[in-house]
């Protein structure tokens, strides 16, 4: 009851309280340039807005809700001149100080026009972040936001695509579009997502076009009270606005067709089963037709037409093409196309009362193996509306649509994980594939109450849909007769298929039905209660209305009933709920943002109250176990954040960082449902928030004026994470799993590690942000992770021998360097040959990566010195070589007529550089350590599996890489 009470008090407190987040503010001051008196009642505009303020009786003013960009503020005054800095950068969360200087206008005869100048450190700068703008990301040479954020040197990717910050898992980054969360509510593989983990490239969400994007801010370390759901950073992504004129950018982006894998073709001549099966008199050696055709009961005067018949169907069914109806096809033929666009402005004749802005990216990316969906497609358009009848009150409408398609196992860099097995590259068909879309729309209210105070209202809706359907696949051949007399295309079993994966399903393995209605409401407040002191309050509440029908079977299409498939059904309804209070107090030697968050969620879902015997459903329909359950407790945590800046002089500035975060365990891990003769896994909607306390220490050094370098050495405290846990129960006589696999509480881990950025603070024509990152990301379990019965006691309740142990993180990166370098040659500047400046107007930008290879577990089977025992204690001590990769962008600007062109070059992986793939089995594994040989080696052992099927799996990463550009403005 106090919980509620003190929840009802925190919600009436900050119901009709509105802040603006993502914006930043611009603050100074107006003297006289002479007296270096204060002026009172001048006014500063920010051009081409409606935006400005009047000083005080301290000459101060302050500009609050300022989109993140680049802007022209004024300054005027009756009987002085007008005053002008030009390229001042607003930055997110962040105050621009500007100090104006007005000289008499007896005396100042001309406006007075400056260039604004970055200053040597961010004085306010309390948290480790990032930020680029839309043109920085366009110079650079990276495909979409991902790869921005993998700019800096404590973001990874994982193996199956998703992002990584610090070490943290891979759901624990909260990216932000305009405040909306880009939360998915389809993590998991459908129908087997206790088994079968992950559904890679699940971050594709994160691709937000780079047209529409004011500025993107990415905090890689504790974050203000006002962001929460994420252990371990924010992404703030600022779409933009349109401005007074019409603007419009448009490129087209292509990569002409090839393979994109190391090794030969996997369809070549040269291959292992070509060279054996490929031509008839093969057929004919490689059959013995005593043993061979006639145990397939083939008559003797039948032979010969026999064997003509398989060899013509083992060439259709091997032969890659579009008609293949196995799905095997030429990969190389497929080329890489992606186009984006932007434009915006007002909409009739007043330019500030309706504005628009529009952009889009559609982009289709081939696989690089031969896989089920052949390309991934990728599709996103927003569409942003700005009403502001009168300066006091503004509305904004904002509407995004996304779409992927591609395969549930299929999608990343890696890879591993970038097409089915080698074993069924001539059998594509049961691949499922996902077409995953996503619409929102939220309405916004700004009211301006005074110069010093505001509020804001939003209103979001978003629904998700996530689709697999089924795919029906021909029946194969059962005998010899049925390929002569029914004319189909497949072969029964035999040696031909020389252990690649045989026909043996009817349709497609995955099939999925998922749509989710997410509602949000947002309120928010900021006030400038006096020049040193900002307040900001607020509240969010999500509700979240989600119908799941997903089934893997390899023969009914409904498998909820039956012994063969798997499914998982559910209808629910979880909410969450947060509340802030942050406090920024900004005076000459210190900064300091102080907040308290209140987060509190609920999964709204059965849990069982017997969990050794939770119902399910088995073969005939029959119920079995406890039907009984309850709904989950709400889970309540309360976050103390503190970050402070201590500015020493002009150059030089120290920060200290401390906060508790949590983040909801994800809707998988609560609502899985296996059902495979009784339950094979069952999610626990009654899990407990995941917990991290972050320390960080920093400081920001200025070196000659204009670099900047920032180091900082945190640690993050990671309890109450996500694990497995197996729950066993009795068998009966419809059952045959005598356990199932659910969720608990039971993980813990730390990284503790610092980050170094060197940086170029006035980067117009040499541009450099060096990165690195050193760190040591480890983990571990405590508590159960096999129980028996409720009572605790019961010493069959076992603890893994490794518990409570630590160990590095399979994903660690010990040592991490990312560097961005840019060059730009201004126009009409650059070499001239001829009269001509071929040069001019060129950008030249590099990335260059360097990090630590994957850790891996290796002990000689021939130490004396561990046993089998023993050796479970070896973790992950030994890592792969060093990655590394260049990437180029090559750039150049020229205008025909009132139009602005672009043309440029993308080259990926300059040097073709290889990163080795980790073993698949200790085999591979012994080779590799013991003998130098990987999978693209045969050794002395060529007719292996691995060398004769996986050879292109020797190296994860792709070749080089080849984009060409073509684009416009106005």
């Amino acid at each position: 009851m106090k919980r509620i009470a003190l929840l009802t008090l925190l919600l009436a407190t900050f119901a009709g309280m509105s802040f603006a987040q993502s914006r930043g503010k611009i603050a100074g001051t107006v003297i006289d340039a002479e007296t270096k008196e204060p002026l009172l009642g001048a006014n500063v505009l920010v051009l081409g807005t409606t935006m400005g303020a009047a000083t005080d009786f301290d000459g101060r003013f302050v500009i609050l809700n300022v989109l993140p960009g680049k802007y022209t503020i004024a300054a005027t005054m009756l009987g002085y001149g007008r005053m002008e800095i030009q390229n001042v950068q607003v930055n997110i969360d962040l105050t621009t100080t500007l100090d104006f200087k007005l000289s008499s206008s007896a005396i100042q005869m001309r406006d007075v026009i400056v260039e604004a100048k970055q200053p040597p450190v961010v004085k306010d700068r309390t948290e480790s972040y990032t930020s680029m703008t839309s043109e920085e990301i366009m110079r650079a040479p990276v495909e979409g936001l991902r790869q921005v954020m993998e700019l800096a040197a404590n973001v990874q990717r994982t193996s199956n695509g998703n992002m990584t910050i610090r070490g943290s898992g891979a759901y624990e980054v909260n990216v932000m579009v305009d405040g909306v969360s880009q939360n998915s509510s389809s993590t998991g593989v459908p129908g087997f997502a206790g088994g079968l983990g992950d559904k890679v490239n699940n971050s594709w969400r994160y691709d937000f076009n780079p047209f529409g994007v004011a500025q993107m801010q990415l905090i890689s370390g504790g974050f203000s009270a006002e962001y929460g759901n994420a252990q371990a950073g924010v992404v703030k992504i600022v779409s933009k606005e349109g401005s007074d004129r019409i603007k419009g950018d448009f490129r087209f982006e292509y990569r002409p067709p090839g393979q994109y894998h190391w090794g030969d073709y996997i369809y070549s001549s040269n291959a292992f089963e070509w060279q054996k099966w490929g031509n008839l008199d093969a057929w004919y050696r490689n059959l013995d037709s005593a043993n061979i055709v006639s145990g397939y009961g083939v008559p003797a005067d039948s032979v010969s037409a026999w064997r003509q018949l398989m060899y013509d169907v083992w060439i259709k069914n091997h032969s890659p093409g579009d008609q293949n109806q196995l799905g095997a096809y030429d990969y190389r033929n497929r080329a890489y196309q992606r186009f984006l666009f932007g434009f915006g402005g007002p909409l009739g004749s007043d330019p500030n009362l309706l504005r628009f802005y529009l952009s889009g990216e559609t982009r289709s990316a081939p696989t690089r193996l031969p896989t089920a969906e052949r390309t991934q497609d990728y599709q996103n358009y927003t569409l942003t509306l700005t009403y502001q009848p009168v300066q006091m009150q503004k509305l904004k409408l904002s509407a995004m649509y996304q779409h992927y398609r591609g395969g549930v196992n299929t999608g990343s860099e890696d890879v591993r994980y970038a097409g089915r097995d080698a074993s069924f590259k001539y059998y594509l068909v049961t691949d499922p594939i996902r077409n995953e879309y996503i619409t929102s729309q939220s309405l916004t209210w700004t009211n301006t109450i005074s110069q010093t105070t505001f509020t804001e209202l939003q209103l979001t809706h978003q629904f998700e849909n996530n689709l697999i359907v089924l795919e029906p696949v021909p029946q194969r051949a059962t005998t010899w007769r049925d390929n002569v007399y029914k004319g189909t295309w497949y072969m029964f079993q035999g040696p031909w298929d020389e252990s690649y994966r045989t026909i043996f399903s009817f349709t497609t393995f995955n099939q999925q039905d998922l749509r989710t209605h997410m509602y949000s409401l947002m309120a928010h407040i900021t006030s400038q209660v006096t020049s040193s002191y900002q307040l900001k309050a607020g509240m969010q509440a999500q509700y979240w209305d989600m119908f799941n029908s997903a089934v893997y079977s390899s023969f009914a299409a409904n498998a909820f009933i039956t012994r063969t498939g798997f499914a998982e059904y559910y209808k629910t309804y979880p909410y969450y709920v947060a509340a802030y209070a942050q406090n920024k107090l900004e005076y000459e030697g210190m900064v300091a943002n102080i907040g308290l968050r209140m987060d509190m969620y609920n999964f709204n879902s059965g849990v069982p109250v017997d969990r050794f015997a939770p119902i399910y459903y088995a073969e005939g329909g029959s119920r079995v176990g406890d039907p009984t359950t309850r709904l989950p407790e709400t889970k309540f945590t309360f976050s103390p954040r503190l970050g402070i800046s201590f500015p020493v002089g002009e150059l030089t500035a120290f920060r200290l960082q401390y906060g508790h975060f949590n983040s909801m365990p994800v809707f998988t891990q609560a609502y899985t449902r296996t059902n495979y003769n009784g339950w094979g896994a069952y999610g626990n909607a009654d899990l407990e928030p995941k917990r991290t306390i972050n320390y960080e220490i920093g400081i920001q050094q200025s070196i000659g004026g204009n670099h900047r370098l920032d180091f900082v050495a945190y640690y993050n405290d990671r309890v109450s994470q996500i694990g497995a846990l197996q729950i066993y129960k009795a068998l009966t006589a419809s059952t045959t799993n005598n356990y199932y696999t659910t969720y608990s509480n039971n993980g813990f881990g730390a990284t503790r590690g610092f980050d170094l950025t060197l940086e170029r603070i006035d980067s117009r024509v040499w541009g450099y942000r060096l990165s690195y990152s050193f760190s040591r990301t480890s983990y571990g379990y405590y508590g159960p992770t096999r129980l028996y019965s409720a009572d605790p006691n019961d010493p069959r309740n076992s603890v893994d021998t490794y518990s409570p142990l630590e160990f590095l993180d399979p994903f660690d990166r010990t040592h991490t360097f990312r560097t961005l370098l840019s060059y730009r040659i201004e126009q009409n500047e650059g070499l001239e040959l001829f009269g001509v400046r071929p040069l001019s107007d060129m950008t030249f930008s590099a990335t260059y990566a360097a990090q630590s290879g994957t850790p891996f577990s290796y002990v000689p089977s021939y130490d004396p010195l561990f046993t089998e025992y023993a050796r479970g204690f070896i973790v992950n001590n030994r890592r792969y070589p060093l990655e590394a990769k260049l990437d180029l962008n090559i750039s150049k600007a020229f205008s025909l007529g009132r139009i602005a062109w672009v043309v440029g070059v993308r080259i990926t992986n300059v040097f073709d550089n290889r990163w080795l793939t980790p073993a698949l089995n200790s085999d591979m594994l012994f080779d590799w350590i013991e003998r130098n040989v990987t999978i693209d080696n045969p050794a002395d052992a060529p007719t292996r599996d691995n060398y004769k099927f996986r050879y292109y799996q020797a190296y994860r990463n792709m070749p080089r890489e080849v984009y060409f550009t073509i684009g416009f403005g106005f």
